[in-house]
């Protein structure tokens, strides 16, 4: 005869932690002209126009961190290229986000005369974005090194993009 012990799991945990493995994602992105999957009408001004990215992660306590490049190891160099903004949200006991991102640098790396489609990628993570001169930074790929990389957790949203260039007014 055998017997079994049957422990039923804790329906109300006290921590909301979710442990490795559940990365934060981009849901949407706002207002309507940032919507995924573009293309997003940029220009060479300078002017703030934030982009708000609703964000969830499983994870309440993580703040989270975004990261946006432009190109990132795509031609015409097909190397690596660091984040032209950053944003970040601290906890506030929901899943779900919203954002803040700005927007106005995103067109600097292209020349103004250069109307073709580029490939805008934010890349959302739950721990810190690192320098690569950091030590943990070893072995994750450039300009998008995270701190406590064993925890870290992270995904990639992409939209295509055009940077215009700017109209003189009259």
């Amino acid at each position: 005869m055998q017997f079994a012990c049957l422990i039923p799991p804790d329906l109300e945990p006290a921590s909301q932690d979710a442990g490795s493995g559940s990365p934060p994602v981009i849901l949407s992105a706002q207002p309507t002209e940032f919507a995924f999957p573009g293309p997003i009408l940029l220009d060479h001004s300078g002017l703030e126009r934030p982009m708000t990215l609703e964000v969830t992660d499983a994870d309440t306590d993580d703040t989270l961190f975004v990261q946006l490049y432009v190109d990132y190891n795509r031609l015409p160099t097909n190397a690596p290229t660091p984040a032209l903004a950053s944003c970040q949200v601290p906890p506030n006991g929901t899943a779900t986000r919203f954002m803040a991102c700005p927007t106005q640098t995103l067109c600097n790396s292209i020349p103004s005369t250069d109307e073709a489609n580029h490939v805008l990628e934010a890349m959302v993570a739950d721990r810190s974005f690192i320098l690569d001169s950091d030590p943990d930074a070893f072995g994750q790929p450039p300009y998008r090194a995270l701190a406590e990389p064993e925890k870290a957790s992270s995904t990639i949203s992409s939209w295509v993009m055009s940077c215009q260039p700017v109209t003189p007014p009259g």
